[in-house]
């Protein structure tokens, strides 16, 4: 005859969090956000310039991978028929532009300062890895 012995709150916590591959791995905690994959994308070349277009369509970016120099400005302008945003997949890379304020027609800016590569995408009209998606390489 088999007798149940119910599991204390311990070794509970201990059998979940070791299916789940536990609290403490360090590739769960040291993970960069999600973002599109880079590795097989052409950057277009804008070093040299000032300022670079970045246009908003309908459910795409047009040059949607710019690689600029540090202290390039880009100009998202809205071309299509519907409003979009430009949000950063890693929060902080860069203040957000928000629908309201990229409506069909309009234009707003971020200048680049900092070396790296700087995922975006549009809340409305993608994810942070697919759909209206790009990034601006910095160098």
């Amino acid at each position: 005859m088999f007798r149940r012995t119910p599991l204390t709150v311990p070794a509970l916590i201990l059998l979940l969090a070791s299916a789940c591959g536990g609290a403490s791995n360090a590739e769960t905690t040291d993970k960069p956000a999600d973002g599109p994959d880079l590795s097989s994308v052409d950057f277009e070349d804008a070093r040299g310039v000032d300022e670079v277009v970045v246009e908003v369509r309908d459910n795409s970016f047009s040059a949607p991978y710019v690689e600029v120099d540090a202290g390039t400005t880009v100009i998202f302008t809205n071309v299509g028929r519907t409003e979009h945003n430009v949000y950063p997949v890693a929060d902080g890379a860069f203040t957000p532009i928000d629908a309201t304020d990229l409506e069909p027609d309009e234009a707003r800016e971020i200048t680049f300062d900092e070396p790296g590569e700087v995922p975006y995408y549009c809340t409305l009209h993608g994810s942070t890895t697919k759909g209206m998606v790009g990034a601006i390489r910095v160098v």
